[in-house]
């Protein structure tokens, strides 16, 4: 039974393993329930920042189910219940999604504003759903025959005062950016004549100067191509189907050592190219002081037991036991 004690140490540590991802999944209800930061889409400076996601950084990620979902929109608007909700260091909530739905690396960033379908038709289904007016959106069922599939006509956006338009324009002046290198001169992220194609997320990295994910299609060609997937396709309007969670809490820095070894498995990730020069710093100060810290602290917790009422008494227990033995001992030599 030499082995016993290890096997034993390794159970023990596989169990919290085990309880510490139970109980995170119990709180997010996602699984995986945290997503390591790849790139700094998402930063607010360059040299990192806590309360901003950060390259390198941990993320738990909610479900969608538990959580409802606050636009950059609807945060800033000063009528809605939700204004004032902030989230990593901006208005509204970030999402963490896969590209057009394929199955890779999943993007997290801020959802600006969410177009909600208004005005529907039910498509040709005899000649393979086509819509004589409005876009097809694939991923709701129609009002009228409840199949999969509708022809919206109009657009609502939360948050604004868009309603029943068939395109969307509107302006976030309070979203500062510079665009004055590509021809659009704005000051502010402006969404012109934007047909979303089916429901769902209009979302943007916060330090992507504007450029939305989406790309021209959203801005009128104003600003950059947007994100692509696998196959070269720009990432069109996230709709539901495409969530994976909504981002929570971070963990900073601990997600760099991740990011190591998955640049020695894939060349398809930054590894740890944009992780700030400070992260690295933070991260060994905190390993060394997680590592000092216990070192630190027994000697100090063992003088506090020591002097503690108990130990004093127990002590003086002891002692008077002690000089009771001996006494009785004294006493059986004498007779």
């Amino acid at each position: 039974m030499k082995g016993w004690p290890l096997t034993r140490e390794l159970v023990l540590a596989a169990s919290m393993i085990m309880l510490l991802l139970a109980g995170i999944y119990g709180v997010t209800g996602n699984s995986p329930p945290i997503v390591v930061v790849e790139s700094s889409s998402m930063m607010h400076d360059p040299d990192g920042q806590l309360g901003a996601i950060d390259a390198g950084d941990l993320v738990m990620v909610h479900s969608e189910d538990k959580r409802r979902i606050v636009t950059y929109a609807e945060a800033t608007d000063q009528s809605n219940p939700f204004h004032g909700r902030m989230s990593h260091g901006l208005e509204g909530d970030v999402i963490v999604y896969s590209k057009n739905g394929e199955d890779a690396t999943p993007i997290i960033h801020r959802a600006v504003m969410y177009a909600r379908a208004n005005l529907s038709i039910t498509p040709e289904r005899t000649l393979n759903d086509e819509c004589g007016q409005g876009s097809y959106d694939a991923y709701q069922h129609d009002e009228r025959d409840g199949m999969l599939g509708t022809c919206v006509l109009t657009w609502d956006v939360p948050g604004t005062t868009i309603r029943n338009e068939t395109s969307i324009s509107w302006d976030f002046t309070e979203y500062r950016c510079d665009l004055s290198d590509n021809g659009a001169h704005a000051q502010y992220l402006k969404i012109i004549n934007w047909n979303p194609g089916h429901q769902g997320y209009l979302t943007l990295g916060d330090n992507n100067n504007c450029n939305v994910d989406q790309g021209g299609r959203a801005t009128a060609n104003t600003t950059g191509s947007g994100l692509s997937d696998s196959q070269g396709n720009t990432v069109t309007t996230v709709t539901e189907e495409w969530l994976e969670g909504v981002a929570g809490a971070e963990i900073p820095w601990f997600g760099a050592g991740k990011l190591m070894t998955m640049s020695q498995l894939s060349d398809d990730t930054p590894g740890t190219s944009q992780v700030p020069d400070k992260s690295w710093f933070s991260l060994m100060g905190t390993v060394f002081v997680l590592l000092v810290l216990p070192m630190a602290i027994e000697p100090l917790a063992n003088r506090l037991l020591r002097t503690s009422p108990e130990a004093i008494a127990h002590g003086n227990e002891s002692l008077r036991q002690g000089r009771d033995a001996l006494s009785d001992d004294e006493d059986e030599e004498s007779e």
